[in-house]
């Protein structure tokens, strides 16, 4: 074998060893390619100590972007309408979450 089909043969092993069981989403390296960002969903959140925000969630569930931490307290973002961060708060003191129409206004 040549020389360059020896080198070629290492890089794609190389490249799929490298490749295999990592979750990396290898399309947002291509130009142009643009993630997409999650839509905001307008809820209102009850918690165990009987109080309640009104805030945009990212997800109903544990979102990607939040924190686990041992023993099984999360850290979620709360978001308003333009998508910008004002708060947090940890599924574990929460008692449900109601999705409210985008145009509603709480009395």
């Amino acid at each position: 074998m040549s020389r360059r089909k020896v080198i070629l043969a290492i890089l794609t092993i190389m490249l799929v060893f490298g490749t295999m069981g990592c979750g990396y989403n290898y399309r947002s390296l291509l130009p142009g390619a643009k993630t997409e960002e999650a839509a905001l969903i307008k809820v209102n959140i009850r918690f165990n100590d009987q109080a309640e925000v009104e805030c945009y969630v990212k997800s109903l569930g544990i979102d990607p972007e939040a924190q686990v931490y041992a023993g099984g307290p999360s850290l979620n973002y709360m978001y308003d309408q333009d998508g910008n961060v004002i708060g947090s708060y940890n599924y574990q003191n929460v008692l449900y979450m109601k999705v409210l129409p985008d145009g509603t206004v709480s009395d």
